[in-house]
């Protein structure tokens, strides 16, 4: 049975700071980390690898696989892309920006295991979302998730990579409460602890202690037209 469940945004983005960023996937919304993101990432990583993290379930993002892959790469830990911890873009877009395919990405981080075999627990969206939905998004593939893992004896602590909405929206789900505010800082590591099979004690909030420059870029939803300038 799944027992903790560690939850981590991936790190500083290079289009926060620089306007001539060159995008490895040729995506445009797919940035990739600035030396900032790729020092946290590496903080992470350093801070996780002690912590028997048996899976990595991420966002199938360039800079969310970029964020985790110091940690597989020193553990061995296999990642698994699922899409419940996608990116959300509100009603910005009139249709959702998805990620580069499995090939090319895994192409950039050889050494990173991604499980090709894995089918994400839920679809991408195909529109615009709300934030309703994407609490929905997250809920309906954790939910998911955690009766497939309680079905295997070999994974009892996993980490979930994603973005400030699908932060905060995955731990409002694990703790029933869709109105609690989450810290999501980038790289910051909110933690959860099963205490019955329906109910998870949440015992870290954002927290950015392992980080050398602390919390950055926390953000909360404000709409349904997310704003990532606000921090």
């Amino acid at each position: 049975m799944l027992k903790e469940i560690w939850i981590t945004r991936h790190g500083f983005r290079e289009d926060w700071v620089n306007p001539t960023t060159v995008y490895p996937t040729g995506l445009t919304h797919d940035s990739p980390l600035s030396a900032e993101g790729l020092q946290q990432a590496e903080e992470l990583g350093l801070f996780l690898k002690d912590k028997s993290i048996d899976r990595i379930y991420s966002s199938p993002f360039y800079r969310v696989v970029q964020t985790i892959a110091p940690l597989a790469k020193t553990t061995g830990v296999p990642v698994y892309l699922d899409h419940c911890m996608a990116e959300w873009y509100g009603e910005a877009s009139p249709q959702y920006l998805p990620p580069t395919n499995l090939d090319h990405l895994q192409s950039f981080f050889p050494e990173v295991a991604i499980q090709s075999s894995y089918n994400s627990s839920i679809e991408l969206p195909e529109g615009p979302e709300t934030v309703i939905q994407c609490h929905q998004r997250t809920q309906q593939g954790l939910t998911r998730l955690i009766q497939q893992l309680d079905q295997q004896q070999d994974v009892s602590t996993i980490l979930l990579a994603g973005h400030a909405a699908t932060v905060i929206t995955a731990v409002r789900a694990l703790v029933g409460d869709p109105n609690v505010w989450v810290k999501s800082g980038t790289c910051s590591l909110a933690k959860l602890v099963r205490t019955s099979p329906q109910s998870w004690e949440w015992v870290l909030n954002g927290d950015c202690t392992h980080l050398s420059n602390g919390e950055q870029r926390a953000w909360m939803f404000k709409g349904d037209t997310p704003d990532y300038k606000i921090n």
